[in-house]
């Protein structure tokens, strides 16, 4: 997921002449780009510092739907970039409301992440006409440097994280995702250049609709976050919180977000019945670069009210700097992130509340279709090192179970 602003220390000032071998140690990079810096060689010269590398992609657009392209960037040598394209999806006739069913998002190889951002400034638009969104975002529409926009994280939410270079969420059939059209988006692009070229970037986002009259559930994005974990120098902590709702919902899909001292996240039932978290998860992520989606099909996934979901994220710390969750990459997160239906409202009352126009019940509608959980109850953890930190020989405390692979319903 890639949620926050990294802040690595001296990567910015890296020109082409410059090697990044000499990052400071806790700046550890994903598996792909170290094995590019060695394959460059930390004192290999550009061979043609003009000659521009072209990872732009392109997506076969959805049959009916919405695509929308990011305007190539190009990426200097040696360098770290956050571009937000700020984009529209106008609607193709008179829709103000409609129903999606699939995600699907193409972005050039060896990206960071691309993460995909909504925000009130998205549905002004909507409903005070062509570039309301500006006044409020302080940018127009086009590709900017994501400090123009400020703290993203306190203005907007995302609702499509990823940090693969393909990927795809889908619903349930009968499942739909409301959308207002037009709709402004923020796509957040973080790309790590650790080569001697310029590379020339991109993304693509398709989005596919679906029939009103097929949707029966509404789909709710469930986005919760521990902002008060704190993991120790040179030691391993396993951060743990549950999550309940207080209405019957199945999940359609779950993933987990950490940075990368994460050396594993996992989810586990919990039965309230029983009072009991399940010693055995049923998701488990490994890659904290690149965390597994896990879809669930219906009845396949039914969470009674009072019921949940135990998420852990346990952490080791290499670095000796120790981390919390301070908003930055730099620090660390938790989050515990899902798909889930039916939604607080209903289709019926999404309908009504759109047509109103009136912007503060649309605001308070979007608030509960994209939350956090309604409880976290006190509950014993199946996992070690939560209460006290390890800080002797590390231990593996996921290696009992295979990582989790990601699915896609057909």
């Amino acid at each position: 997921m890639g949620l926050a602003q990294p802040t690595f220390s001296g990567l910015r000032d890296f020109g082409p002449g410059r090697l990044a071998c000499t990052l400071r140690p806790q700046f550890v990079l994903p598996l792909t780009l170290t094995l590019g810096l060695l394959v460059g060689g930390c004192n290999a010269p550009a061979d043609n510092e003009t000659s521009v590398e072209d990872r732009t992609v392109t997506l076969e657009p959805p049959a009916w739907g919405y695509q929308i392209a990011t305007e190539p960037v190009v990426i200097a040598p040696w360098s770290e970039e956050f571009i937000c394209s700020v984009v529209r999806i106008d609607p193709t006739e008179d829709e103000l409301l409609v129903w999606v069913n699939e995600l699907e998002v193409l972005s050039s190889t060896s990206s960071h992440h691309m993460n995909v951002f909504l925000g009130d400034f998205s549905f002004l638009d909507a409903f005070l006409g062509e570039g309301a969104f500006e006044s409020q975002l302080g940018v127009g529409l086009g590709t900017h440097s994501c400090d123009d926009l400020g703290n993203m994280m306190e203005l907007m939410f995302p609702v499509f994280p990823s940090q693969r270079s393909h990927q795809r969420i889908t619903m349930p059939d009968g499942v739909g995702i409301p959308l207002i059209a037009p709709l402004v988006l923020v796509m957040q692009h973080h790309f790590l250049n650790l080569t001697d070229r310029p590379i020339e970037i991109n993304a693509a986002l398709n989005i596919k609709r679906v029939a009103p009259s097929s949707v029966d559930q509404v789909a709710s994005l469930i986005f919760d976050d521990i902002k008060d974990l704190d993991v120790p120098a040179n030691g391993q902590k396993v951060e743990t919180r549950t999550c309940v709702l207080d209405r019957d919902v199945e999940f359609a899909l779950v993933s987990t977000h950490t940075h990368e001292r994460g050396d594993c996240a996992t989810l586990n039932r919990y039965s309230s019945a029983l009072g009991e978290v399940d010693p055995e998860p049923f998701f488990v992520n490994k890659s904290w670069e690149t965390p597994p989606i896990l879809h669930f099909d219906r009845d396949q996934f039914v969470l009674p009210a009072g019921d949940g979901v135990h998420w852990a994220c346990h952490f080791r710390d290499r670095s000796g700097d120790g981390a919390v969750n301070d908003g930055s990459a730099a620090g660390e997160m938790c989050v515990f992130a899902a798909v889930a239906y039916p939604a607080a409202p209903s289709k019926e009352e999404i309908t009504q509340t759109l047509q109103s126009g009136d912007l503060l019940a649309i605001y308070a509608l979007v608030d509960e279709l994209m939350t956090d959980c309604d409880q976290h109850p006190e509950v014993e953890t199946p996992w070690p090192m939560s209460l006290e930190p390890n800080l002797g020989q590390p231990v593996d405390s996921c290696a009992d179970w295979e990582e989790t692979e990601s699915n896609v319903l057909n």
